[in-house]
């Protein structure tokens, strides 16, 4: 099997190069087949110019240019449109995701699972540098979201995840443009009934550069998102189609 990590990235000049080969390393060393697929959106640093450099050195590692509409969302649907392996991580451009948790993902694809799922807040993880507020709302919307689909699955909004490629053809189209891309892929796996095993993941804040993330404006949009998969789920009575 081959594995791709869509990587959307957004003036991410001053981490992106360090992202690349701690992920290039890892999968290097675990003997695993795989591309890197960056997406560039709409950066207005020289996030591409490192990106091209870094293609001389990684052979593994190509970018897409996002044409638009921009942000988080698009950037990641414009990646699934291009990417070519077996089975997709969405990650981070920033390091927040360990290369690690992105091999033990794949080893439950090949174990047979359609998806794997990340855990950030519970046994075994480690999270540095997550704002305490923001996880107090981050612990209970997840908590409303599991219970809305009948899960145990309390960490919907993790967008670190892994996707068998016929699961994200089942749940076309995708629609959310921003950070609520998250929800809505994990909700339309879980609802469609997509097989899906959860391991511990671990984040750390970025070392460099801002992030994209806005609490205010993703509430919201989570909010649409919630309300929008749980309608589609009723009137497609299943939606995905179970992998077997």
């Amino acid at each position: 099997m081959m594995l791709s990590v869509v990587m959307p990235a957004y003036n991410e000049a001053a981490v992106i190069a360090d992202t690349v080969r701690a992920l290039a390393a890892e999968l290097d060393r675990q003997d695993i087949g795989y591309e890197i697929l960056v997406v560039n959106d709409a950066s207005r640093d020289a996030t591409e110019a490192v990106l091209i450099e870094l293609e001389r050195s990684f052979p593994h590692l190509r970018h897409v240019t996002n044409p638009g509409p921009h942000g988080y969302g698009c950037a990641v649907r414009h990646g699934l449109a291009h990417f070519r392996g077996d089975a997709v991580v969405v990650a981070m451009a920033d390091g927040s995701d360990a290369p690690g948790d992105v091999v033990g993902y794949f080893r439950q694809i090949e174990a047979g699972f359609d998806c794997a799922f990340g855990m950030r807040f519970g046994p075994n993880t480690r999270v540095e540098g997550y704002p305490w507020f923001k996880r107090r709302l981050n612990r209970a919307g997840n908590w409303l979201i599991a219970r809305l689909v009948g899960s145990d699955y309390t960490d919907f909004t993790n967008g670190f995840k892994c996707f068998r490629r016929d699961v994200i053809e089942r749940m076309q189209p995708l629609v959310g443009a921003q950070f609520n891309l998250t929800i809505e892929m994990s909700m339309k796996a879980v609802l469609g009934g997509a097989r899906f095993s959860v391991i511990p993941n671990s984040w750390v804040q970025r070392t460099d550069g801002v992030s994209k993330f806005r609490l205010i404006q993703a509430g919201t949009l989570y909010l649409a998102t919630i309300a929008y998969c749980l309608l589609q789920h009723r009137l497609a009575r299943g939606g995905i189609v179970r992998a077997k």
